[in-house]
């Protein structure tokens, strides 16, 4: 899709844009076996960023309650947001969200993630009751299901190019004394 005339703020694929921001973030996360990163954007700007963060007292921050929280800092609204982040969100990000008022989290799809942490069905499961949703991006699409081919049209073809369905054909049931489709037997 080309982009609009005049418009300098023009993305072609969000999705994709904004979550390669976040995964940059996700290098400077200090959590050593999930790297998170994660963004806030409203009207195609970034208004928040965060990183999944372990501190020396093994406490962790999830990257989505820090975005939110660097938001809440700078006192920017929240309100319409859509948050983009490489982790799957626990249940206090999607709490916060709601506070916030955002209703939309896209995240990088992982395998294991949502089928076998009990945290991520919590929040799955909370997500729902909120009405936040949570769709995940695939970064490798599968490409049978890429590109859909459907079939030429029928009335494309030599065959039908003579047939008009609207005209009118030569049974009339008034003259007709017997109706050859029915089986007088099947009675």
């Amino acid at each position: 899709m080309p982009s609009p005339k005049g418009d300098p703020t023009y993305i072609k694929n969000k999705e994709r844009f904004f979550l390669e921001v976040a995964k940059t973030l996700a290098k400077a996360s200090t959590h050593p076996l999930a790297p998170g990163g994660c963004v806030l954007v409203r009207n195609r700007e970034i208004i928040g960023d965060g990183r999944s963060l372990v501190a020396a007292c093994k406490v962790e921050m999830d990257c989505i309650s820090h975005a939110i929280a660097t938001c809440a800092a700078r006192g920017t609204p929240t309100v319409g947001t859509v948050i983009y982040s490489t982790r799957y969100p626990i249940s206090t990000s999607i709490f916060q969200a709601y506070i916030m008022g955002i209703r939309k989290i896209v995240v990088v799809a992982h395998e294991w993630e949502p089928f076998y942490k009990d945290e991520y069905r919590r929040a799955a499961r909370l997500a729902r009751e909120l009405a936040i949703s949570i769709e995940p991006y695939f970064e490798n699409e599968d490409k049978r299901f890429a590109v859909n081919k459907q079939p030429e049209k029928i009335a494309d073809t030599e065959l039908y190019t003579d047939i008009n369905p609207y005209e009118q054909d030569e049974f009339d049931p008034e003259n007709s004394e017997t109706i050859y489709d029915e089986d007088p037997t099947a009675i």
